[in-house]
């Protein structure tokens, strides 16, 4: 009963339909009072995920192949020993307050992980994204601005030119190896990489366009825009 009326509130707590106070009662009722974090989990089950929590004050909610998880930052620990799992945690906040940014923060962080194959990411570990804005009005006109067209026609035609210029970008622009972990030949990647600077209208050899190209990604994924 304790565990659907806590996944019951966190429900209402992502979705803000709870005043401040209500939130706090409603915390409190499960021994959370303090300092929070929001956690998003994959690659694990309900059972794993409850048998490492028991003891741990938290919140669970399960949304199709995520799992959200509210409660004390030590609960990093706990889940960062789960085999396989990759998680990804917002900034601590004080309960009551509205879970949107935690919400951004973590599903950021957990993307980094997945990306990584790291266990746990916490969001501000990396360099780039301590100094995204928190607006998500901000975020998606710097997308739109830079990613527009990539993303339209990414969609249109079932491409993946942005996932292709973020995996060479995160691999230090390395075509090779780029190429290698998205299992197409370097000459590929090179066309795709053309093709999305004149999309973006952005020359990928120019340090301007680098760094511009580079946040965008880094706001589209925290947006949730990108696999």
């Amino acid at each position: 009963m304790l565990r659907r009326e806590g996944a019951e509130t966190l429900a209402e707590l992502l979705q803000e339909v709870l005043d401040p106070e209500a939130a706090r009662r409603r915390l409190a009722r499960h021994a959370i009072e303090g300092e929070a974090v929001l956690l998003v989990v994959r690659r694990t089950t309900d059972d794993a995920l409850l048998h490492c929590l028991e003891g741990h004050p938290h919140l669970l909610l399960t949304w199709g192949e995520d799992r959200y998880v509210l409660g004390a930052p030590d609960l990093v620990e706990a889940v960062g020993d789960l085999p396989d799992v990759a998680a990804g945690m917002s900034r601590p906040f004080l309960p009551g307050v509205a879970l949107k940014v935690a919400e951004r923060e973590a599903l950021w962080a957990v993307s980094k992980a997945v990306e990584s194959g790291r266990p746990v990411v916490r969001y501000g570990d990396d360099a780039t994204g301590r100094w995204l804005p928190d607006d998500p009005a901000v975020l998606t006109a710097l997308v739109e601005h830079v990613l527009g067209e990539v993303l339209r026609y990414d969609e249109a035609h079932d491409s993946h030119l942005l996932v292709s210029a973020r995996t060479w970008m995160e691999r230090d622009r390395r075509t090779e190896t780029a190429a290698v972990a998205l299992h197409i030949h370097p000459n590929t990647l090179a066309y795709r990489l053309r093709r999305f600077g004149a999309l973006a209208q952005r020359d990928l050899t120019s340090t301007g366009a680098l760094a511009e190209v580079w946040l965008a990604i880094q706001a589209a994924g925290a947006l949730g825009l990108t696999d």
